[in-house]
């Protein structure tokens, strides 16, 4: 039962905030009681480790939810990005967006997350996946102006098509399989066709969450549509979350299909690369451009996916990903502190450093860290998914990946360039109140991208998250 304990609080935070959304409290102290929450629940589960790595769980939930090292590892990111997101929401606009509600909805929408991740069989993991996909679609709807109930509607109407995929996929695995459990699926050694179309399906649904090469169109608009703190949200912790329970079911649990999917995976890869790019080139918004980079960034993790074997672990994807939530959440918080909801360009973003030294300086780092910039913690997620394609005989989709890395460093150098060595068509004006706390995210931002590139901090190594 001690086990459970991060995943309580996690409750107790959604019944608190849901009283907390009717009374009168100020932003201030709603953000700062959350960030304290959210603080308590991430030191938690390392208070508790021991008990969450060794799966020590009550009976009544062990047919339905499992626990370990890879769980506690995303589980434990998902955290720290919602108080990166908590933090973001501190400099949105009070008039025209933030409502309490939205922090209600944000703690749910992190429960239905670490679900997806800890959840054991696959009725379980829609229900969570339901419960943070309902969350955002409000979050994002809270928002009351056209292109917010656009975005909105329709990634509801898209997501409800989805769902229905993956339901008639659950059907077909259990009509042949009699059970949903990962464990017991992971058994088959021969699955049949049925239970094959079964799968497929729900990692088609999967797929779609990510947001990757035949599933991403709808993440343009939506992001796009979303405010900016949401948008990073998005971006960062439910992908992560998605890539988690996408990994769990394929790779982890996998009933017998490694060889259909290394191909499926090898596929999405390089067409996730290389549209990503297409799309990312031709863009002058820079919310725009960071989030169809995206598509590119998942497209250098599905390489790793592919290229898994019993000698070529996942150490390399969970990395990626995780470095790569965590930077891109640092990002949009960069993005909304400094120029809050407003439309970004590469233009509008010009001498940004004559009036944010140190949130200029982030912004580029993080931009070279997506580069994958020598002494950059994306350098080394990029040493790491390339070399397993090496080590597990794909050479192509690494050549594949440093191809798409070369093309990407238009669009970054586009905005370093654009902050460093061009002039603004207006002054941007950033409060003193506000320069303090962005000076202090920017130093956090600095400090995580360098000091992980350079091997002084490990998240994985710290955390011994090393998954096998």
């Amino acid at each position: 039962m001690i086990a459970l304990t991060p995943f309580l609080l996690s409750i107790a935070a959604i019944i608190a905030n849901i009283f907390l959304s009717v009374t009168r409290i100020n932003k201030a102290l709603l953000l700062g009681l959350n960030l304290a929450f959210w603080a308590v629940i991430l030191i938690s589960f390392f208070a508790f480790r021991v008990q969450i790595f060794s799966s020590d769980i009550p009976f009544f939930v062990n047919e339905f939810i499992i626990l370990g090292q890879f769980e506690f590892i995303f589980c434990v990111v998902i955290a720290f990005l919602m108080m990166i997101f908590l933090a973001t929401l501190y400099f949105s606009d009070d008039e025209s967006y933030f409502k309490p509600e939205l922090i209600a909805l944000a703690n749910l929408a992190s429960f239905g997350m670490i679900g997806m991740i800890i959840s054991s069989e696959i009725i379980t993991t829609l229900i969570f996946i339901e419960i943070a996909s309902i969350s955002i679609y409000a979050m994002i709807a809270l928002n009351s102006n056209t292109k917010s109930i656009e975005a909105a509607f329709k990634y509801f109407l898209l997501s409800s098509f989805m769902s229905a995929f993956y339901l008639l996929g659950a059907a077909l695995i259990f009509g042949d399989t009699q059970t949903t459990k990962y464990e017991i699926i992971s058994r088959l050694i021969s699955p049949s066709l049925i239970a094959t179309i079964g799968a497929m399906l729900i990692i088609s649904m999967m797929f779609f969450k990510i947001a990757i090469f035949g599933f991403y169109r709808w993440s343009i608009d939506v992001y796009y549509g979303a405010s900016t703190s949401i948008t990073g949200y998005l971006a960062g912790a439910f992908k992560l979350a998605s890539f988690g329970m996408l990994i769990k079911f394929a790779l982890l649990y996998s009933g017998g299909w490694d060889e259909i999917l290394a191909i499926i995976f090898s596929v999405v890869a390089i067409f996730s690369m290389f549209i990503g790019n297409f799309l990312s080139l031709k863009e002058i918004d820079v919310k725009k451009i960071l989030i169809a980079a995206g598509i590119v960034h998942a497209g250098y993790i599905f390489i790793n996916l592919a290229s898994l074997n019993v000698e070529n672990p996942l150490f390399a994807g969970v990395f990626y990903i995780t470095i790569y939530a965590i930077t891109t959440g640092f990002g949009f918080l960069l993005l909304n502190s400094l120029f809050g909801d407003k439309q970004v360009t590469i233009d509008s973003i010009a001498g940004l450093y004559k009036s944010s030294p140190l949130g200029a300086l982030a912004f580029t780092i993080i931009c070279l860290s997506y580069i994958g910039f020598p002494y950059t913690v994306g350098f080394l997620g990029k040493v790491y998914v390339f070399s397993s394609a090496f080590e597990a005989g794909n050479a192509y989709l690494a050549i594949f990946g440093i191809i798409n890395t070369i093309l990407s460093v238009y669009y970054y150098l586009r905005i370093i360039i654009s902050i460093y060595f061009k002039s603004p068509n207006q002054a941007i004006i950033i409060p003193k109140c506000r320069a303090v706390w962005i000076g202090i995210l920017s130093i956090l931002a600095i400090a995580f991208v360098i000091l992980e590139g350079i091997g002084i901090s490990s998240i994985l190594g710290y955390l011994s998250l090393i998954v096998g």
